[in-house]
């Protein structure tokens, strides 16, 4: 068990004020078998109305309405996290559209003639399974920003053989539910990231096995989950509309110290 302090912050300037700013925030850890989150707080600036919810797959969500003219949104959390040095959490029964392709994770003709060529040699233990397809994919791709964004499918990433740790996740959902194994993409804080992560959680028996293809290896105690759903659509840190008509510059502070 280590106990881990961590600090997360997204700051939005925009070049020209705003109104009617609707959000929606997933930037609320939940309490489970692997994770417990003490004392956290959140703070969003400029204030307004908030509201708490939960998405279909109890994600916490906040909600919340600026109506007044603003130049800046800024959201965060500050907590601390005990977390268990294993890369596993119990769960319920999981759910079954988990085995299912989405838009972003469906194979095409790239990622299902890869995933023939890769089977036969995969091994046949479940748990050695789900690390051998995940070397596969670190192996393959090569970490590059700029190359996607957030609506680049997995068979896109694949193709173009770069790309960030969300679509490194994209293409191991998409080769593990080739596989018949249920899978679920997490969104979360990783030690030494600098920035919000994404990896694969995949149900072996009676639990869920966290596994990062973007660094290769099971998840540690470096790592604290937000979010999880069955791509990055369904684990957005934040979704929001607005009236106006700006450019906006994003940037984001994360740090995470993890005690001995």
């Amino acid at each position: 068990m280590k106990i881990v302090n961590f600090q997360y912050k997204t700051n939005l300037a925009f070049s020209a004020p705003v109104t009617e700013h609707y959000f929606v925030l997933r930037i609320l850890p939940q309490s489970d078998e692997r994770q417990r989150i003490k004392g956290l707080s959140c703070h969003i600036d400029p204030a307004g109305m908030t509201w708490n919810a939960r998405d279909g797959f109890a994600n916490k969500l906040l909600s919340g309405h600026i109506e007044l003219p603003h130049d800046h949104f800024c959201f965060g959390i500050k907590g601390t996290a005990e977390i268990a040095d294993v890369p596993y959490t119990l769960c319920d029964e999981p759910e079954r559209v988990l085995l299912y392709p989405t838009e972003l994770t469906k194979p095409c003709d790239t990622l299902a003639d890869w995933y023939k060529a890769l089977s036969p040699s995969a091994p046949v233990d479940p748990r050695y399974r789900i690390k051998y397809f995940s070397q596969e994919v670190h192996t393959c791709m090569s970490y590059e920003r700029g190359v996607t964004t957030n609506a680049t499918t997995a068979e896109e990433a694949i193709n173009v053989g770069a790309g960030v740790c969300q679509d490194y996740a994209h293409i191991l959902l998409s080769l593990l539910r080739q596989d018949g194994i249920i899978c679920r993409y997490v969104a979360g804080l990783a030690s030494d990231y600098g920035e919000t992560h994404a990896w694969v959680e995949a149900w072996v028996e009676d639990r869920y096995i966290g596994i990062d293809p973007t660094r290769n290896k099971l998840i540690d105690e470096g790592y604290i989950a937000i979010s999880r759903g069955r791509d990055f659509e369904d684990c957005a840190i934040e979704r929001g509309i607005f009236k106006g008509t700006c450019a906006g510059t994003q940037t984001i502070e994360l740090s995470m110290e993890v005690l001995q």
